[in-house]
């Protein structure tokens, strides 16, 4: 009985945030609740032809079975830019940010 006290009652199962990023982590500490934050180790390559939003769920659900364990809650989460259907990456550098922006 993974998920009992040693009184014999339930205890809420684990929660685990399949993330590294402090900005995940701030808003899930907001609850309140206990939890685990774990780098999934997931190789975020975009696959030719990938839509914005399933690239974001891809990416999500491959997080969360990443971290998977028996008996506890996992989070997973992504997040794409887009605009008019095409990703928008991680500018890099000021002046392709300015270019993203004036895009937008």
């Amino acid at each position: 009985m993974a998920n009992t006290c040693q009184n014999g009652q339930r205890r809420p199962p684990a929660l685990i945030l399949a993330s590294t990023s402090p900005y995940r982590r701030e808003l899930l500490g907001r609850l309140g609740l206990p939890f685990e934050p774990r780098r999934p180790g997931v190789d975020e390559t975009e696959r030719p032809d990938e839509q914005p939003a399933a690239r974001a769920s891809r990416l999500a659900a491959e997080k969360a079975l990443a971290c998977r364990e028996a008996g506890a809650c996992v989070i997973g989460s992504d997040q794409v830019a887009s605009l008019d259907g095409e990703i928008l990456h991680k500018p890099g550098v000021p002046m392709r940010a300015i270019d993203q922006l004036m895009a937008c």
